[in-house]
């Protein structure tokens, strides 16, 4: 039985029909998790040492360090991508699917780090809203990642995918 998180069924016939090379898409990836992973590791775990020795809830820190692991398991599978090897999507969607789940127990620990200062004037909208921002762009990477092609298969769209066009005409009749 396939998995559906990385083998969903829109993934032959998606509603939206875009050709994306998944070795180029694995490169970006790649770079962009590496560079997360090294701004999370750096301020957020600076923050979390900071939540920690002020006597903030564990939670907090276990969101930073799940969204750590997924950049880090991302990059792998990016880099993977990018060398041609199918089990890099596997390992981006997996990573994608940590990192929200990172970003979720983070905004928990958020909402109960600071339950305490509500009546001071607290609000955790800014947590839920960047909450929600991270779930549209991890559902947007997801998709890319799942109608992705490697070279050799069968394009998603029947057009050229990019470029300066098609094939050039043909040339004139000789007369």
């Amino acid at each position: 039985m396939a998995n559906t998180l990385t083998d969903p069924p829109f993934a032959a016939n998606p509603p939206v029909k875009l050709n994306v090379n998944a070795k180029i898409l694995g490169l970006v990836l790649a770079i962009l998790a590496v560079i997360g992973a090294v701004f999370i590791g750096l301020l957020e775990g600076l923050i979390s040492v900071f939540a920690f020795a002020g006597g903030f809830q564990l939670i907090w820190g276990l969101g930073v360090i799940v969204g750590l692991i997924a950049y880090i398991l991302a990059a792998i599978g990016g880099f993977q991508m990018y060398n041609l090897n199918r089990d890099g999507k596997r390992l981006v969607i997996y990573g994608i699917a940590l990192g929200l789940l990172g970003a979720l127990i983070s905004l928990i620990g958020n909402i109960v780090a600071y339950s305490g200062i509500y009546a001071l004037g607290y609000s955790a909208a800014g947590a839920i809203v960047g909450f929600i921002f991270a779930l549209i762009i991890y559902g947007i990477l997801y998709y890319l990642v799942v109608i992705s092609r490697f070279p050799g298969e069968a394009p998603v769209a029947p057009s050229y995918g990019g470029g300066y066009g098609g094939t050039p005409p043909p040339p004139p009749p000789s007369v």
